[in-house]
C-alpha cells in the first residue's frame, strides 16, 4: 500500500512545462477539475433569459438576421459599439442565439482568468498564488452571473484590460496600450483604468506617451468594417460621445455617491447640474492624487503591491464619484481586487466586500428584488474604497525613502 502511494505521489509531483512554467501533474489536474466544474456551473445557467437579453440582445439579433450579417453592420441597430456587433453578426447564423452570446462572454471569462494567472505569476513568480487567482476568477460570483446568467459582455473589455495590465507589469508599453485600445473598442468603461496609466506615465513606469497613441489608433482601425458597410465616419469615431448623452441619471443602481442624493431618477434634484459638477470634482481629485504621487516619485519605491493597490483605488474612485454609472460598472473593480487579495491574502475581506456589493446591486435586475437600499450599499462601497485608499497611503509611506 505504501509503495503504491509513493508511485502516485511520484506521478502527481512529476512536472510538465507550459510556456516555460513548470506545472506539477497535480496542479494541472486541479486546474482541469476546477475548469470543468466552472463550465458545468455556467451551463446550468445558460437557459436563463435575463430581461436585458429579452428586451435588447434578442431583438438586436433578430434585426441582424433580417438585414444579413454584413449589411447589419452598416446601420445603427443597438447602443453597443461596433466591436461587439461584429461578434453578434459572427454568431447570427447559429440557431441558439442565447447560448451563442453567452458563450462569447464565457470564453472571455477564461481569458480573464488566464490573464490573472499571468499577472500574479509575473509579479510573484509564485505558481500556487497564480493558480489561486485564476481559480478565484473562474468561480467569482460576479463573473459567473454577468456572463452565464445575465448574458452581459463586461468581461470582454475587462479581460483585455487585464491583459493590458499584464503587459504593463512586463514593462511592454506598446502592447499594454494596444490591448487598452482593444478594450475600449468593446466598452467605454475600459477608460476607468486610464487614470492609473496616466499616473504611471508621470512617474516613468512602463507607459510611454507615444505608445498611448495606439489607443485611438486601434479604436479607429476597428471601426473600418462598419464604415465600409455603410456607417458614417463621424458616427463611428464619435460613438461614445453620443452614447454618454443617453442617461441623465446620477446612478443607475450603482452604489456611488449619487445614491445618497437619490440621483437614481432622471430630472430629479438637478441631475444634469450635479452630474456635470461630479465629473469636474472627480477630475480635480484625480489630479490632486496624480500631483501627490508625482511629487514623491523620487522617494517612493513603486513595488507591485503599491501599483495594484493604486490601480484598484483609481478604478474604484472613478466609478464611485462619476455619474451615470450602471450597476455593472464595478465589474473591473472586482477583477482587480482578485489580484489585490491574492498578492496579500490578508486583504481577502476587501475582495469579499466588493463582490458582495456587486452581487447585491445586481439583484434588482436579475431577480427583481432589492435586498438592501442603494444608499446602504453605497455606504459599504465607500467604506471599502476608503480602506483601499488608506492602505495605499500606508504603503506609500512605508516605501518612501526620504533624502
Amino acid at each position: 500500500m505504501n509503495q503504491k502511494q509513493r508511485k502516485i505521489d511520484s506521478f502527481f509531483d512529476s512536472e510538465i512545462a507550459i510556456v516555460g512554467i513548470p506545472f506539477r501533474v497535480f496542479d494541472l489536474l486541479f486546474i482541469a477539475a476546477i475548469f470543468a466544474l466552472s463550465i458545468a456551473i455556467r451551463i446550468y445557467l445558460y437557459p436563463i433569459e435575463s430581461a436585458d437579453y429579452y428586451g435588447f440582445l434578442s431583438p438586436w439579433m433578430e434585426e441582424i438576421r433580417r438585414l444579413g450579417a454584413w449589411n447589419s453592420l452598416g446601420v445603427e441597430i443597438s447602443n453597443y459599439p461596433s466591436a461587439y456587433m461584429y461578434l453578434m453578426s459572427l454568431v447570427s447564423g447559429l440557431q441558439d442565439t442565447l447560448a451563442a452570446l453567452k458563450t462569447i462572454s464565457v470564453v472571455c471569462d477564461y481569458s480573464a482568468a488566464i490573464a490573472v494567472f499571468a499577472i500574479v505569476y509575473e509579479i510573484t513568480k509564485n505558481k500556487n498564488k497564480a493558480i489561486l487567482g485564476m481559480v478565484v476568477l473562474m468561480l467569482c460570483p460576479t463573473v459567473v452571473l454577468n456572463s452565464a446568467y445575465w448574458c452581459q459582455c463586461d468581461v470582454i473589455y475587462s479581460s483585455f484590460v487585464l491583459w493590458a495590465l499584464y503587459f504593463f507589469f512586463k514593462e511592454d508599453s506598446r502592447l499594454c496600450c494596444i490591448f487598452m485600445g482593444i478594450a475600449i473598442c468593446f466598452k467605454l468603461q475600459a477608460v476607468f483604468i486610464l487614470p492609473f496609466l496616466i499616473i504611471m506615465w508621470l512617474v516613468r513606469r512602463t507607459i510611454k506617451l507615444r505608445h498611448m497613441l495606439y489607443i485611438p489608433l486601434v479604436y479607429s482601425v476597428v471601426q473600418i468594417p462598419a464604415i465600409i458597410a455603410g456607417r458614417s465616419v463621424k458616427d463611428m469615431l464619435l460613438f461614445y460621445v453620443s452614447q454618454a448623452e443617453t442617461y441623465s441619471w446620477g446612478t443607475l443602481n450603482y452604489p456611488n455617491i449619487y445614491a445618497f442624493l437619490h440621483e437614481d431618477m432622471p430630472n430629479m434634484h438637478h441631475a444634469v447640474e450635479l452630474s456635470s459638477t461630479g465629473v469636474l470634482m472627480s477630475v480635480c481629485f484625480l489630479g490632486i492624487m496624480a500631483f501627490y504621487i508625482y511629487s514623491k516619485k523620487d522617494e517612493i519605491a513603486f513595488d507591485s503591491n503599491i501599483l495594484i493597490t493604486l490601480a484598484l483605488f483609481t478604478v474604484g474612485f472613478v466609478v464611485y464619484t462619476m455619474p451615470h454609472m450602471h450597476e455593472r460598472y464595478g465589474f473591473l473593480i472586482d477583477l482587480i481586487a482578485i489580484v489585490y487579495a491574492v498578492l496579500r491574502p490578508k486583504k481577502l475581506p476587501v475582495l469579499a466586500g466588493f463582490i458582495f456589493t456587486s452581487v447585491i446591486c445586481s439583484m434588482p435586475y436579475l431577480v427583481g428584488v432589492e435586498i438592501f437600499k442603494l444608499s446602504t450599499m453605497a455606504l459599504i462601497q465607500g467604506a471599502l474604497l476608503v480602506y483601499v485608499g488608506y492602505d495605499l497611503y500606508i504603503q506609500i509611506t512605508k516605501n518612501s525613502c526620504h533624502t
